[in-house]
């Protein structure tokens, strides 16, 4: 006699579950929130341990990514044969978007830095009150040797960094068909400069946007900065940049009209700088 033995609630709900997980990434954390998910919604019995869900899981795999950091080995897991890489390593870091030079490289706008990818989480919202600055306290700071984060990750052969800039609502992330979040060509430039301490100096950034400086868009820039709200004077060194790169003084009004009673810098911890009276900027 043939004994038929029933499904369990697992295969039973097979099509459900890889319907729930398209599209999406999952660390080793996520899916052992999707076992707990699963197990409400009844799709799998509420006996069935995690290590048993993720063995039954491996065979629906179609895609893994693998990155070390901090001597942690890190996995991200896709059971969709369309999720990119790209869009994977997005899911390493909630709401991540890429950023910085990883923006120009993946427009195919340069290579430079290709060796890195730039990921950004921006930090709560936390409405700080502003400080007042003072020369001496700027004079102070970059005087100094530049901060760099410790979150620094390896994927394959590139270097991976995970910055957290300041809140803005992610404003200038744009979403593209694929769901790939990214920096707007010109929030990347002023995360760039922001940050010069990732691309050697100054020099390298004007030389970066010169080819590229139709892309731009002035007027995007400055509304960038104004909600980025930086305690620096930032207006007077984007428009000192904006200059260097080829825009005219008459089309950089709106950062003229915003520069300080304070001399600025472009780079940190030199021997020496020249100095732009026009912008009150000391650079190399």
């Amino acid at each position: 006699m043939v004994v038929k033995m029933n499904k369990d609630l697992f295969s039973k709900n097979i099509e459900n579950i890889v319907k729930l997980m398209k599209n999406q990434t999952y660390t080793a954390t996520q899916l052992n929130k999707l076992h707990s998910k699963l197990k409400q919604n009844r799709y799998i019995a509420q006996a069935m341990p995690f290590t048993t869900f993720l063995q039954k899981l491996i065979k629906l795999q179609k895609k893994q990514v693998n990155i070390t950091m901090n001597n942690k080995y890190l996995s991200i897991y896709s059971y969709d044969d369309e999720v990119s890489e790209t869009k994977m390593l997005l899911g390493f870091r909630k709401k991540s978007f890429y950023s910085m030079s990883s923006v120009l490289n993946l427009l195919g706008l340069s290579d430079f830095r290709e060796n890195f990818i730039f990921l950004s989480q921006e930090l709560p919202n936390k409405n700080l009150q502003k400080n007042s600055l003072s020369q001496i306290a700027i004079d102070t700071a970059f005087s100094k040797k530049y901060r760099r984060t410790q979150m620094i990750g390896k994927y394959k052969e590139k270097n991976i960094i995970f910055l957290t800039p300041k809140y803005t609502n992610y404003y200038e992330i744009i979403t593209d068909k694929e769901g790939n979040r990214f920096s707007s060509i010109n929030r990347a430039f002023v995360e760039i400069i922001v940050n010069v301490q990732y691309f050697k100096n100054s020099l390298n950034i004007i030389e970066l946007f010169k080819p590229i400086k139709n892309k731009l868009d002035v007027n995007t820039i400055y509304t960038v900065l104004a909600v980025f709200d930086f305690i620096y004077p930032y207006f007077q060194c984007i428009g000192f940049y904006l200059h260097k790169i080829g825009f005219k003084t008459e089309e950089l009004q709106a950062f003229k009209s915003r520069v300080e009673n304070l001399k600025f810098y472009t780079d940190k911890e030199q021997e020496s700088y020249q100095y732009n009276e026009y912008w009150q900027m000391y650079h190399i």
